[in-house]
């Protein structure tokens, strides 16, 4: 009998999306087990739970996927989670709030790919305008900057003093600069 793949969902909201439980089923995971209302404080006891309940010949057949649509939560879920592994007793671990992580690294690898193609340089040094605030965007702006270049965050919504802690909290995490402008 073949070891079956599962998929544990962390995510802090009340629901689990049903697009990551779609892209998790195609994906090839047999059980997609969802956990909901997840705080950081909770990971590490799942994750330890996840990972010593199968040897770690079988990490390949084990995976936690944490969501929700809180960028800079999601990233403290992730470091906790992988904080809690123990070598050898590791699994994969994902993480991809709002599908950010995802949309926003295929984004700026077609857009640095296009550049290259076309003008022979990337994106380092150019001033990259990227056309809203969200965690899609922010995600965008630090790969941005991460290469090398110059991003500009459009915001196409209201300002707040939470948004900007927002912005100014995961530029901190990843060591860019975001700065931003009122396009509405």
């Amino acid at each position: 009998m073949s070891t079956p793949r599962i998929l544990h969902m962390l995510v802090p909201a009340e629901r689990v999306s049903p697009f990551d439980v779609n892209m998790a089923a195609d994906a090839g995971f047999e059980i997609i087990i969802p956990y909901t209302g997840v705080g950081v404080k909770q990971v590490s006891a799942l994750v330890q739970d996840a990972i010593f309940s199968r040897p770690p010949k079988r990490f390949n057949s084990t995976g936690v996927f944490i969501g929700g649509h809180d960028i800079n939560l999601a990233a403290d879920m992730f470091s906790a989670a992988k904080k809690a592994q123990v070598p050898p007793f590791e699994i994969g671990l994902f993480a991809d709030p709002n599908g950010a992580y995802t949309t926003s690294a295929a984004l700026v690898a077609l857009v640095q790919q296009q550049l290259i193609d076309r003008t022979g340089a990337g994106l380092s040094n150019r001033k990259v305008v990227i056309y809203g605030g969200g965690p899609v965007g922010l995600c965008t702006a630090v790969l941005v900057a991460q290469q090398g270049g110059k991003p500009l965050l459009a915001r196409l919504t209201p300002g707040s003093p939470e948004k900007e802690q927002i912005v100014a909290q995961f530029g901190q995490r990843y060591g860019v600069d975001l700065p931003g402008v009122n396009a509405q």
